[in-house]
């Protein structure tokens, strides 16, 4: 995947957000379909995937506990 840097600008202000894709058609497909989206919730945090097989232990027992 290639990384593109896509910037807009809001209420006065610049914003970039990084989009992962193939090529330069796909990004702007992607950027696209992004007005099409869902906000999902709000990010408390990342795994690094380095970590190996803990990642989705970690990641469950989080959930898990949130939830209670």
């Amino acid at each position: 995947m290639i990384r593109y840097l896509v910037s807009y600008q809001l209420d006065g202000s610049q914003w970039n957000i990084e989009i992962p894709a193939k090529s330069y058609e796909d990004a702007r497909r992607r950027i696209e379909a992004i007005s099409h989206g869902e906000i999902e919730g709000e990010i408390h945090g990342n795994i690094p995937a380095s970590i190996g097989w803990a990642a989705p232990l970690i990641t469950w027992w989080r959930n898990f506990r949130r939830s209670q």
